[in-house]
């Protein structure tokens, strides 16, 4: 159920005032309408305009900027979340923010504050709005251009569900804070939260699949489809997708591999799994183990692999090794946190 904007207005200044207790700077916080904004502050003498708002993603920060410009008062954006861009945005304005999560930016005449205060205690979202495949989905594409604007019919056509569930879903992802009105996703806080709700199970397999050649049988179902004239993959619709360690390597991330890293795939279904493991028969040790397979936590996973230059394999998308990578919170973190993509926006 979405908070009410009575709710968020009564927790905004629950918020503040707490806020700027801690800070040493105690103010009198009370509902406004005849200023046009949500609530009216006095901080030291001086009078602050505060917008309450669920959750403030780019596109909302640039709005909000216009409206400071129109408020006639200093003015203070207040949310459950502030989103890393929108701060940005908000900072070089010149328009503070009250992030919920912990941190509270004040800009006024005579009053500058700029610091980490006491997180909210109460739950953004009372549910978990990642822990369905189609949610998951629809996160995915959110997150490999957060700058796009979807609508829910074209998430929809991306990921080949219902609009009725990409609606719901949607839905969850705003109520968690973790996506705008306007389909924005909130970054990094989106692509953490997947992490959170992202599993890989890798089966180890004492052969390793290849690439073979146009018209050769498929029976693994690896969806390579045919070359074209230039000698690159026409990838099928659906198909075996490299992961991890190499997948981040195709990606351009700083990863040191040996050359005979064995490697990682996402299959598209059960039966997939299965037959791999009856062709390719399992490891018996790690010393056996040639490459390794995993059911995709969601079918778009095996749908949106990428054909890269001089790759024999298909490749996960950049968010989706990502969060294998996020999964091993000493190597892979590392590498995420020295890993600036050239080609796909950074998410992390």
């Amino acid at each position: 159920m979405r908070t009410t904007s009575a709710e968020l207005e009564a927790t905004a200044k629950e918020q503040l005032r707490g806020a700027l207790a801690e800070l040493g700077l105690p103010g009198e916080v009370a509902a406004s309408a005849e200023r046009g904004v949500d609530i009216l502050v006095e901080v030291g003498g001086t009078l602050v305009g505060v917008e309450v708002k669920s959750v403030v993603g780019p596109s909302e920060a640039a709005v909000l900027v216009a409206r400071a410009r129109e408020v006639g008062l200093p003015l203070l954006v207040s949310a459950p979340r502030v989103a890393k861009e929108a701060r940005a945005i908000l900072r070089d304005a010149d328009v503070g923010y009250h992030d919920q999560r912990g941190h509270l930016r004040l800009v006024a005449p005579g009053v500058l504050v700029d610091a980490e205060v006491a997180p909210s205690t109460r739950e953004v979202a009372p549910m978990a709005p990642l822990a369905g495949e189609i949610a998951k989905e629809v996160a995915l594409v959110l997150l490999e251009d957060p700058a796009a604007r979807r609508g829910v019919r074209e998430l929809a056509r991306s990921i080949n569900r219902a609009a009725s569930s990409v609606s719901v879903a949607l839905e969850a992802l705003r109520s968690a804070g973790l996506a705008t009105s306007a389909n924005e996703p909130l970054v990094p806080d989106l692509f953490w939260e997947l992490a959170g709700n992202w599993r890989r199970e890798p089966v180890a397999l004492r052969r390793a699949p290849h690439t073979g050649e146009a018209g050769e049988p498929d029976p693994l179902r690896l969806g390579l489809g045919r070359r074209d004239a230039s000698g690159a993959w026409v990838l099928d619709e659906v198909g075996w997708a490299l992961t991890d360690t190499l997948g981040a390597l195709s990606w351009g991330a700083p990863v040191a591999v040996s050359g005979g890293h064995p490697p990682d795939f996402y299959v598209p279904s059960q039966t997939a799994l299965r037959r791999a493991i009856q062709l390719l028969g399992r490891a018996a040790s790690a010393e056996e183990r040639r490459c390794t397979v995993s059911l995709a936590p969601a079918r778009y996973v095996c749908a949106s692999r990428v054909a890269r230059p001089g790759e024999p394999w298909p490749i996960a998308g950049h968010v989706v090794v990502a969060l294998d990578l996020a999964q091993d919170r000493a190597r892979g973190r590392d590498v995420l946190e020295h890993w600036r993509p050239v080609e796909a926006p950074r998410v992390w």
